[in-house]
């Protein structure tokens, strides 16, 4: 077998034998058929639990295999959001694409972690002190954003908004864009209820997805373990600790911005609470849940607990309260989460 299917096949992520990938292979399926049958109201619904698939991902990179807790990754969501927001109002007249807003939809949320994570990592700072501190950084985001209502608050002709969202000031309106390709003399619009739309975001996550359990099967993933598992001796045996968490930090922001820029052009706004308590509390539910320590886990936590989440919200004002219990339960019952919990007891085997 050759080395990157090796990776892709690892033991460092549930499932590495044929049960396993025929089971993703019907999942693939449902997936790319789904489009064909679903209404289109569905369809966007389905779309924004793909969505945030890619901020669960990132907090399963840097915590489940880093061991790197963050209470704030909706921070690098939001960052990725508002920038990609603000440079596509400004430029989607004059240049009528979002190709610059994606790069640097991406590339802030990047630089952002760059800059925090060399002053957590290289000042030794580890466990609750990350977790609150990138939660407070994150607070401080939706504090300074909600206060952006007023006329002084333009980035060019984008306007913060405040409380009332991107682009929103005084009646007028300057929405976020759609994301736009243009190709020579062609262009492709993937507007939120599309069904280009979901296929973009279907495409993207199986890409993240495999390219991630290629990550953690690697030299390099054996070395993230080995910091979750024991960070001293890693140290000792001559691995540049801060370094390995410095990375993985800026590609955990890399994928939240991936949630944030897809997240944007889908509905065509974002609020400062996307930076709040809540939506902060959110991923750390659906890793936790389902099991921080496999990709695979939580992939299926992020979208699946996500539509739950969904669900109570229009059931009433106790969704928060009703996500608790869930990971106060599992927490309990299934301390390393009930999908790695469920293949354990499972009577087919998904590891080798």
């Amino acid at each position: 077998m050759p080395s990157y299917l090796s990776n892709i096949n690892g033991k460092n992520d549930l499932g590495n034998n044929y049960i396993y990938w025929s089971i993703f292979l019907i999942f693939l399926l449902i997936g790319l058929l789904s489009p064909l049958i679903l209404g289109r109201y569905q369809l966007l619904n389905l779309s924004n639990h793909i969505i945030n698939i890619f901020l669960g991902l990132s907090l399963c990179l840097i915590w489940g295999y880093c061991g790197i807790l963050s209470l704030g990754q909706s921070l690098f969501l939001g960052l990725g959001g508002y920038t990609y927001g603000v440079v596509g109002i400004n430029l989607i007249e004059t240049h009528e694409n979002t190709h610059l807003a994606v790069f640097f939809g991406i590339l802030v949320p990047v630089f952002f972690s760059l800059v925090l994570g060399y002053f957590m990592f290289f000042a030794r700072l580890k466990g609750v002190y990350v977790a609150i501190l990138m939660l407070v950084v994150s607070l401080l985001f939706e504090t300074f954003l909600n206060q952006t209502a007023g006329p002084g608050w333009f980035i060019g002709k984008a306007h913060l908004g405040g409380n009332n969202g991107l682009g929103r000031f005084s009646g007028v309106t300057r929405e976020p864009p759609s994301l736009i390709f243009s190709f020579g003399d062609n262009s492709i619009e993937f507007v939120g209820s599309s069904i280009q739309f979901y296929y973009l975001c279907f495409g993207l996550a199986l890409i993240t997805f495999l390219a991630l359990r290629f990550l953690v099967n690697s030299n390099f993933g054996y070395k993230m373990i080995a910091i979750r598992e024991d960070i001293d001796r890693t140290e000792a045996l001559g691995h540049n600790i801060k370094l390995i968490q410095l990375i993985i930090f800026c590609i955990g922001a890399g994928l939240a911005s991936f949630s944030g820029i897809l997240y944007v052009s889908w509905g065509n706004f974002i609020t400062p609470d996307t930076f709040g308590v809540y939506n902060n509390i959110l991923p750390v539910i659906w890793v936790a849940v389902a099991g921080r320590k496999s990709i695979t886990a939580a992939l299926l936590g992020s979208f699946f607990i996500s539509w739950i989440s969904q669900w109570l919200n229009e059931q009433g004002d106790f969704a928060l309260v009703a996500l608790g219990t869930i990971l106060l339960s599992s927490m309990l019952l299934a301390p390393e989460g009930l999908i790695v919990k469920a293949t354990k007891i499972f009577p087919l085997k998904l590891i080798k």
